[in-house]
């Protein structure tokens, strides 16, 4: 055991002081560090006072004010665009897109039945124009049927889209009819023959033809400027040509003769005789033609030949005709021709007629003139065109138009081909 003496009374008063120093210095520390956290705690909640407060209310109330400038813009481009009447609702596409699913149908009605349509895309809402009552309907309808199901918007679209390829057709069409004609073929084919523009064209008027009953008539200055004409061979019959005289008719076609389409023999017309005599004795001009089937430009020149035989002596005052055509439903000889073998051929039939001082003419429809013919080189020969109907086709000069294949007159027992000739061949 240790006793106290005098040297640690010293020490202990020593170690109270020290003691004493320790205590303050160590509040004081604790006294900076309380301020500190005091100071830090208070400068956090100012700002974050600030930032919930003041701050965050300013950086709200500039974000209201940018979207109330930015929806008073569009609102206003809005009511330009349809006030301007340059564009509607109803004309944008995206209006009459079909329901995706993301709008509901009670939206649909009730959108369209305040005049208002929402854009799925943008959700921007357009307003339409309600004292139109008629628009909102038909936009309410149409909504109503896409929710629906329905098309009729497309259905309307292509309407449109039919009717307008519809007129553009017909404009087309007679735009075409300047240039082109469109020829029917035998097999039922159909193709458009562009015209020749270095071929002279008709003149004739067609407002100025006028058929009464079966009788047809071309009239200029209130006049009758035109001659009306049949086509007879065996098959008519017994032929009345007082009759046809006293019914009007000026001029006859008869049937020489033709060559088999298959045996390639020439047979004569078993009535020819006996019409052109009374043809002659009723004062009715005459003009005749022969059906070919040459296959060669000397069978061609033969059949002239027999034609000018057996018109010798007849007074032909209009035009000897060259015929020449396909046969329905069978082989003919002539099928192995080319355009070149068929224009010559009609060439050399027409230049006999012609040295023997005839008219020469050529013979034929739509589709044998337009596309089995070289026109150019027979420009010369005058035409009979065969088209039945109120009007012709055929774009260049013809004298000759045969009308109707089934006509009737007086003076022969059933049906007839009728004519009429432009020209008046008998002067």
């Amino acid at each position: 055991m240790r006793l106290y003496d005098d040297d640690d009374d010293y020490d202990n008063e020593e170690r109270g002081s020290n003691s004493s120093i320790t205590f303050v210095y160590m509040a004081l520390i604790m006294s900076i560090i309380v301020l500190a956290v005091t100071a830090l705690v208070f400068w956090a909640n100012g700002s974050r006072g600030k930032s919930d407060g003041r701050g965050y209310a300013e950086a709200v109330a500039q974000r209201e004010e940018r979207l109330q400038q930015s929806g008073a813009s569009a609102q206003n481009e809005s009511e330009d665009l349809t006030s301007s009447g340059k564009l509607t609702a109803n004309q944008l596409d995206i209006w009459t897109l079909p329901d995706t699913g993301r709008r509901d149908s009670e939206s649909s009605k009730a959108s369209s039945g305040n005049g208002t349509v929402t854009n799925q895309t943008t959700g921007e809402t357009v307003s339409g124009d309600g004292s139109e009552s008629g628009k909102e309907s038909e936009s309410k309808a149409t909504a109503d049927e896409l929710v629906s199901g329905k098309t009729s918007v497309y259905d309307m679209a292509e309407r449109e889209s039919a009717e307008d390829t519809k007129e553009s057709d017909e404009e087309d069409e007679e735009d075409e009819e300047v240039t082109r004609i469109r020829v029917s073929h035998s097999d039922g084919t159909k193709e458009w023959v562009d015209i020749d523009e270095d071929m002279p064209r008709n003149k004739y008027n067609y407002d100025n033809l006028k058929l009464d009953q079966s009788i047809m008539r071309y009239y200029e200055n209130g006049k009758v400027a035109s001659w009306l004409g049949v086509d007879i061979s065996s098959n008519n019959g017994d032929v009345d040509f007082e009759k046809l005289k006293k019914a009007k008719c000026d001029f006859c076609m008869l049937r020489v003769g033709a060559r088999g389409y298959s045996s390639g023999n020439i047979v004569m017309d078993e009535s020819f005789e006996d019409n052109i005599k009374d043809a002659e004795d009723a004062k009715l001009d005459i003009g005749v033609y022969f059906c070919s089937q040459a296959v060669t430009k000397a069978e061609a020149r033969e059949e002239a030949d027999v034609l000018l035989d057996a018109i010798e002596g007849y007074d032909v005052s209009y035009p000897v005709v060259f015929v020449m055509e396909n046969i329905d439903g069978d082989m003919a000889r002539i099928e192995a021709l080319d355009t070149k073998d068929r224009t010559q051929i009609a060439t050399a039939f027409l230049n006999e007629i012609a040295d023997a001082g005839y008219k020469p003419m050529i013979y034929g429809d739509l589709e044998w003139l337009l596309t089995m013919l070289d026109l150019d080189v027979l420009e010369d020969y005058d035409v009979w065109i065969a088209e039945d109907g109120s009007k012709p086709q055929y774009p260049y000069e013809f004298g000759i138009w045969q009308y109707d294949s089934d006509g009737s007159i007086s003076g022969v027992s059933g049906d007839v081909a009728m004519s009429i000739s432009f020209v008046d061949y008998a002067k």
